[in-house]
């Protein structure tokens, strides 16, 4: 801050003793020490941030049992045996000196949970096997739990702050080979709606509230770290879109938080029920549908038949229907970064909540009483 006042008052002083081209040149070469400290800072940033957290970056590697059929040559019967094979990777990260493992729900059901051998390597070299603590029902995160103590974890920042242009890092095993590969980028979407599935097609989920960026996120990045320049955990890589080039997506940290505060006081992820299907209304999602609302949570028909309104679920109970558009969530609006997600996992299961609904060109009010995923 004192070197730029210090040219400014040299750049004025001069402006009334020199002439114009003295001042040009001088300017020049003063630009481009500037533009060379700041390459400079930013690069010594990114250092610094990466090595702050590439310790407690963690490869995942999923097994599971498959059976093998063969030819028993002596006998020229089929035999059949069962050996753990590998069935797929990825990435995560400590979130705890204790050994709690945040990362993606999708990297973790490469295998069946209840067969599955998740082994973690450390970027030490380290290797554990991990237990899997539970599998987020609403987002795709999942949290897995390695034993041991006083070991390296991440801090997690506040992803609500963040700005289109901010400067990020992300971190994963690319390509399941490369571990704790590190590519930069910028924040170039926030508040992001998107479907995703696997390399099939199958399995596809829809994704609210995710940031863009086009920091290069390879597969075998998915459940890695999206970071700050100060080394904070601003997002969770989850997918890429990869009909473009250089777009990925990351979930937003403050959408994982509820799942790592309730791992953390009760030992399982516990996720309040709403019970319907929707997407965040955009004025592009508006014009498409002929809709004329441009924000809200908008419960749409599932092009797959089944219903948007879970039967049983509170959404059912309270009579919310296909086609209604939820516009306020106890007197908070949902639009832009406000999501009927974000707003919704401030409350637990059994709490009473207000919902100010569009339906018809009308606006009513219904409450619902929430319950639990199951």
């Amino acid at each position: 801050m004192k070197l730029k006042k210090y040219i400014i008052i040299s750049l004025l002083f001069l402006s009334c003793l020199g002439g114009g081209l003295f001042i040009f040149n001088n300017n020049s070469k003063i630009t481009d020490v500037i533009a060379d400290t700041l390459r400079l800072d930013d690069q010594e940033a990114t250092v610094r941030a990466i090595k702050k957290v590439i310790p407690a970056v963690v490869s995942i590697i999923i097994s599971d049992k498959q059976t093998i059929t063969f030819i028993d040559l002596n006998t020229g019967k089929q035999v059949q045996d069962t050996d753990m094979v590998q069935k797929g990777s990825g990435t995560g990260f400590l979130i705890s000196a204790d050994g709690l493992i945040l990362t993606n729900r999708h990297v973790v059901n490469a295998g069946n949970e209840k067969t599955a051998e998740f082994k973690i390597i450390l970027n030490s070299g380290k290797q554990y096997i991990a237990k899997l603590i539970g599998k987020d029902p609403i987002n795709d995160l999942a949290v897995l739990k390695i034993s041991d103590k006083n070991l390296p974890f991440v801090e997690l920042g506040d992803s609500d702050k963040l700005q289109i242009g901010s400067t990020v890092v992300a971190i994963g095993n690319a390509l399941g080979r490369y571990q704790n590969s590190a590519t930069k980028g910028i924040v170039s979407g926030l508040g992001r709606s998107i479907e995703a599935s696997d390399q099939t097609g199958a399995g596809a989920e829809a994704l609210d509230n995710i940031v863009q960026t086009d920091a290069e996120i390879n597969l075998g990045n998915s459940g890695g770290p999206l970071i700050d320049l100060n080394g904070n955990i601003i997002g969770i890589n989850v997918a890429i879109d990869q009909a473009g080039s250089s777009i990925g997506f990351a979930i937003p940290i403050n959408d994982a938080k509820p799942v790592v505060k309730s791992v953390r006081e009760i030992g399982r992820i516990v996720r309040p029920r709403l019970g319907i299907k929707y997407v965040m209304l955009t004025p592009e999602i508006a014009q498409t549908n002929k809709i004329n609302r441009n924000s809200g949570a908008w419960i749409f028909i599932s092009q797959d038949g089944t219903p948007s309104v879970l039967p049983g679920s509170p959404a059912a109970k309270a009579g919310l229907t296909q086609g209604d558009i939820i516009t306020e969530i106890n007197g908070i609006k949902l639009q832009d970064r406000t999501t009927l997600l974000s707003v919704i996992q401030k409350y637990k299961p059994g709490d009473k909540i207000g919902l100010r609904v569009f339906r018809n060109s009308k606006f009513m009010v219904l409450t619902v009483t929430l319950d639990e995923f199951k």
